[in-house]
């Protein structure tokens, strides 16, 4: 299990531990893993703007920048990967998600606060393959493009004694740029998606287990002017991002009490960028109204580089029923170069931290387990060592009631985070976040509590209180710089002490044919005093007034989940409803015809009651499965009502689902 890195059921791990199973990411249309997570209890995935459509996860209320992405448990997610990432990895290539909210486990980084993501491989049985085709397309202005879908195909082949497997995988996955405001600009942007890579495991011996993966990616993305050229070009985005990932991994069982792993991770990422348009970066035709004569070709370019390297070596000894030790050490790089002129930004940095982990999980009789061990980290940008002890708790006193606890600390150093690679188009302007020089480390604080009941053979009932205190918080505040008049400027320092605190609630009921589940988190981010969002706090300029707020923004107080599947004689069929309660949107107005800026404001999003209804269909034939699925997502079409429109519109000001009512259809043969 992720939480302990030790095979053992859900169960009798205390580091509470879901898991989204293969079965729901291969029969509900699910493309990538922004999609599947977000059919898991407390989590939601956001788009953080309206041009680019760039999409992140959200987990006890807090940020991707505080959750751990795993891959096979190794973190090779960048900083620049998680601008996009989690919309490029197709759900075929994951066997299951293992997902772990909060901390309690010091096998993963210091800043996976708010938990752990970890996607695991597949482990084919047999020699055999798949393939499969989707067909996706939505209401609004299509621009005459052709529809979205995706096709994904893999073969494994297994040999006779199952010691050797190969995976070879590949696929392609497009969504339609498409208009819903009516204005000519997208506000679901085009993607272009191939990616492609294989899987190899050896089984030297019973004893040794070596893995090797490499995964590649290569998206176009398009965003705005969907008519885009840059001297003509209103407002527009265009992405071209590749990313190539390889790991490899040596599990060694020297004896039945005594077993290591070794394993090295290599992950770069390149981007090729434009931000802008001719009301942000001028056109160099005389008769256009936004005419510079200073305008040059490669204006609005940009360029990125990030590579990531992570080496890991651990140690289990189990010394007797009672008693395991898990000891290793972590050391992980980044390097980081990128160059956007237009918006004033210059990032060559580079930053490591080595870990050093020891953790010891005691078993006094059957009823307790108790998890405890501490990490020391030393941190490039971090001026003295950090030592960070965490514990958990399960405590069994019967076959039906489990009650776990867990306490963590944490830290965030001050690197270069996911929103700083980012570049957002508001009224004409060009939005970029920078680093304070003096900037620290965040420190954080979380304990949880959660009581689980299986009420008898179908009912079973999960509760979770968690409550994180975050120290010397990274805000990101306004500091707009005179001398760049078509750039607004951002700059993260340390805003006051904040808190995350709520609880989660989980019901499930489970038959032969269908089941139910049911849940709801109440959960709230605040800030001991209130934090300049938005606008001069001097009062220099009364239309860009001050916002203040002491709450987290675009984080919704409460959030529900229902999911209901069937298996019917005739075909499998399966409901979904997200709930997504109120959040406060930051957003700046500008005058339609010029970009003027007239007013700041914090807006209020509504209710949104997200419906996915699908059904599927498997025919059995002589040589393979044949699989036909046709569904609807966000059935009601609950989407935001007051999208930003025009060439000045706040791309930063969207709440609410990713899609509009989209449909659905496709198949998967497998052989």
């Amino acid at each position: 299990m992720t939480g302990s890195r030790y095979k053992e059921y859900l169960k009798n791990t205390p580091v509470r531990t879901e898991i989204i199973d293969r079965e729901i990411l291969q029969n509900r249309g699910i493309r990538s893993l922004a999609e599947a997570v977000a059919y898991s209890p407390g989590i939601r995935v956001e788009t953080t703007c309206q041009n680019c459509n760039q999409q992140a996860i959200q987990m006890l209320g807090l940020p991707q920048q505080y959750i751990g992405i795993l891959n096979d448990s190794l973190p090779n997610f960048s900083a620049l990967a998680g601008v996009y990432g989690i919309e490029q990895i197709p759900a075929g290539l994951i066997g299951q998600i293992e997902i772990v909210k909060g901390g309690g486990s010091v096998l993963y980084g210091p800043g996976a606060v708010a938990g752990v993501i970890n996607l695991i491989p597949r482990d084919p049985q047999k020699t055999g393959g798949q393939f499969s085709l989707d067909l996706k397309t939505m209401p609004g202005n299509t621009f005459e493009q052709d529809p979205g879908g995706s096709f994904f195909g893999l073969y494994d082949h297994v040999s006779k004694d199952g010691s050797f497997k190969a995976t070879f995988f590949g696929g392609f996955d497009r969504i339609q740029p498409t208009d819903l405001a009516g204005d000519d600009f997208t506000d679901i942007s085009e993607r272009n998606l191939l990616n492609g890579g294989l899987r190899l495991v050896w089984n030297a011996n019973p004893a040794h287990k070596f893995s090797l993966d490499y995964f590649a990616s290569d998206e176009e993305r398009l965003g705005g002017d969907i008519k885009f050229d840059r001297k003509s070009g209103l407002i527009a985005e265009e992405i071209f991002s590749q990313r190539h990932v390889a790991t490899a991994k040596w599990i060694a069982n020297w004896n039945e009490l005594f077993n290591t792993s070794f394993a090295y991770s290599y992950s770069r990422t390149n981007r090729n960028s434009y931000y802008g348009g001719t009301v942000a970066l001028g056109s160099p035709d005389p008769n256009s109204p936004y005419f510079d004569p200073t305008w040059t070709n490669d204006r609005g370019y940009g360029s990125t580089i990030d590579n990531l390297h992570f080496i890991e070596t651990t140690a289990n000894w189990t010394l007797n029923e009672r008693h395991r030790i898990t000891f290793g050490s972590q050391w992980k790089y980044e390097d980081i170069r990128d160059v956007q002129l237009s918006a004033n930004r210059a990032i060559d940095s580079s930053f490591n931290n080595l870990g050093l982990l020891a953790q010891h999980r005691y078993t006094p009789n059957e009823k307790i387990t108790f998890e405890y061990g501490a990490r020391f980290d030393v941190h490039s940008e971090v001026d003295n060592p950090i030592f960070s002890p965490r514990a958990a708790l399960l405590y069994s006193p019967t076959d039906q009631f489990r009650l776990r606890t867990a306490v963590s600390t944490g830290f965030r150093a001050p690197e270069v985070f996911d929103e700083d690679l980012h570049i957002s188009n508001v009224g004409g302007e060009l939005f970029t976040t920078f680093n304070d020089l003096d900037l620290q480390e965040e420190s954080s604080l979380t304990a949880s509590i959660s009581p689980e009941w299986d009420l008898n053979d179908n009912w079973r009932l999960e509760l979770n209180g968690f409550h994180t205190w975050l120290d010397n918080t990274l805000v990101v505040e306004p500091d707009d710089l005179p001398s760049t008049p078509n750039v607004r400027e951002f700059l993260r320092t340390n805003g006051e002490s904040s808190r995350i605190f709520g609880a989660e609630l989980n019901l499930a009921y489970d038959q032969p044919a269908w089941s139910l589940e049911f849940s709801w988190v109440e959960q709230h981010l605040e800030y001991d005093d209130s934090q300049l969002l938005l606008g001069d706090d001097t009062f220099s300029d009364p239309a860009d007034n001050p916002i203040l707020s002491d709450r987290y923004t675009k984080t919704p107080n409460s959030l529900g989940l229902i999911r209901f599947t069937h298996e019917a004689p005739w075909f499998d069929w399966f409901i979904t409803a997200k709930l997504t309660g109120p959040m406060d949107v930051p957003r700046v107005i500008s005058d339609p015809a010029n970009g003027d800026l007239l007013a700041n404001s914090l807006e209020r999003s509504d209710w949104f009651f997200n419906v996915d209804l699908g059904f599927s269909k498997i025919f059995e034939l002589s040589n393979g499965k044949l699989t036909g699925s046709l569904g609807v997502r966000n059935l009601l079409d609950d989407f935001q009502n007051d999208l930003e429109t025009g060439a000045f519109r706040d791309s930063d000001y969207v709440a609410g689902p990713a899609f509009p009512r989209s449909f659905y259809a496709g198949f998967k043969y497998e052989f």
